[in-house]
């Protein structure tokens, strides 16, 4: 699946697509959470889960706007799909059909078609994100306006924004990212003396 970020910040504008950024939140969250071992202490199970899943479901259950693009359309109905076959009541599956339902509609042509957007694709704050959910590398790469290999550079090097390993992924916190790039401002490029 091709990721697409648009996220904007004070100073920067990249291409990012909202829906799928929290879907796959979700779905690394829950991958996350199923890699867990079965021995973990007394209520870290419960503690673990809150950190990896409840962050990304509660933005998919609230969602309210329809799908920006057929591909984050296709992954709503895909993940719909998935919560129904596993629960008997999903909200996040609720919320994902009308998302997609709603992007088909503003299509305003054949199901069978899938459509582009006329206009920019959405464009997205990581302010408006929750600060505790979770960006894959590449998204946060994309945010910060690097390459891939820079930023695992950083994190070899132990530079560059805090991340966090679940599920053998590497995921950065939004509120992580944004701290990263108000720590790293500068007036000038020159010390003062």
């Amino acid at each position: 699946m091709a990721e697409v970020l648009t996220v904007t910040s004070a100073k920067m504008t990249i291409p990012a697509d909202p829906l799928l950024i929290a879907i796959n939140a979700y779905r690394d969250g829950l991958a996350a959470y199923d890699a867990t071992p079965d021995d973990l202490p007394e209520g870290t199970e419960e503690d673990l889960f809150a950190a990896l899943v409840l962050g990304p479901d509660a933005a998919l259950t609230n969602w309210r706007s329809p799908a920006t693009s057929h591909e984050a359309a296709l992954e709503a109905i895909s993940l719909a799909e998935r919560e129904k076959a596993i629960f008997k009541e999903s909200p996040v599956a609720d919320a994902m059909e009308a998302a997609a339902i709603g992007y088909w509609k503003n299509a305003s042509g054949s199901f069978a078609e899938p459509h582009a957007p006329i206009d920019a694709p959405a464009l997205v704050s990581l302010e408006d994100l929750s600060p505790d959910m979770c960006l894959t590398a590449p998204e946060a790469a994309a945010y910060l306006r690097i390459s891939d290999v820079t930023l695992a550079r950083w994190r070899s090097g132990k530079r560059g924004p805090i991340y966090s390993k679940a599920g053998g992924k590497v995921l950065y916190r939004v509120s992580a990212l944004i701290d990263f790039v108000a720590k790293n401002e500068r007036k000038g490029t020159r010390s003062v003396k």
